[in-house]
C-alpha cells in the first residue's frame, strides 16, 4: 500500500502491545470499490488500512478494531458525489465501506475537495463514505477510523488539535480519542446520531478536508 513497510511495521507496533491487555470488539467491515476509482485499492491495501486504524485505537487504550469482511465493486451509484441525490444513492449501496473518487457535496453542501462523508439527513443509517486522494504518513487508516467514528455517532470536536475527530484537515498527528469517544468505537454503528457534526475547523483546513 502506499506509505510502504515502514507505515505497516508502526501499526503491527501499535496493534501489538495494547492488543495483549484489551478486550476488544473487532467490527468487520464490507467495502465496495467504484471501478472509476483512481487510484484503486486492493484487497491487501484495505486490511492493511484496518490493521493500522485498529493500531491507532489500541494506542489510546481503546479495546476497538476493525477487519474486512468482504470486498466488493459497485455501479449502482456515481463514483463522484456531486449533489444529495449522489450522496444518498452512494450511501444505499449494500456495504460499509464505500470507496468513491471524489467527494463535492456532504453536510454543509456543495463544498470541493473533500476525502470522506459519513453525514446522511433525517437520522437515516449512516455508512463510510471514503476517497484515496489522502497522501502522508498513515493517513488512510486515520480517514478511516475517522469516519467510522461518525458512523458510531460521533460529532466533530475541536478542544483538541490532535483529536482524531477533528473538525480540521486531518494531519498525521490526529491520532487522540478521548474515553467517551471510545465507548463509541466500541459500540460501533449507532442508531441515533447528534445534530450537524459538530463545530467548525477554528482556523484553516489542511487539504486534507473531511466531513
Amino acid at each position: 500500500m502506499r506509505g510502504g513497510h515502514a507505515v505497516l511495521l508502526l501499526g503491527l507496533m501499535l496493534w501489538a502491545e495494547p492488543a495483549a491487555a484489551l478486550k476488544l470488539k473487532v467490527h468487520a467491515l464490507t467495502v465496495a470499490i467504484h471501478p472509476q476509482v483512481n487510484p484503486s485499492l486492493t484487497q491487501n491495501e484495505i486490511e492493511q488500512i484496518l490493521q493500522l486504524a485498529s493500531g491507532l485505537l489500541h494506542a489510546s487504550r481503546c479495546g476497538a478494531g476493525f477487519s474486512l469482511k468482504s470486498l466488493t465493486s459497485f455501479t449502482s451509484a456515481p463514483a463522484v458525489i456531486n449533489d444529495a441525490a449522489d450522496l444518498e444513492a452512494v450511501h444505499s449501496v449494500p456495504a460499509d465501506v464505500k470507496v468513491v473518487q471524489e467527494v463535492n457535496f456532504c453536510i454543509r453542501g456543495a463544498e470541493n475537495g473533500l476525502i470522506g462523508c459519513s453525514w446522511r439527513p433525517n437520522d437515516r443509517p449512516r455508512t463510510m463514505i471514503v476517497t484515496t486522494r489522502v497522501h502522508g504518513f498513515g493517513l488512510d487508516r486515520i480517514l478511516w477510523a475517522h469516519e467510522f467514528g461518525h458512523v458510531a455517532g460521533l460529532a466533530h470536536r475541536s478542544d483538541d488539535r490532535r483529536a482524531l475527530m477533528t473538525p480540521c484537515g486531518l494531519d498525521a498527528f490526529n491520532l487522540r480519542i478521548n474515553r467517551d469517544e471510545c465507548r463509541h468505537f466500541v459500540a460501533g454503528p449507532a442508531q441515533h446520531f447528534p445534530p450537524g457534526l459538530g463545530p467548525a475547523c477554528p482556523g484553516i483546513a489542511s487539504r486534507h478536508r473531511i466531513n
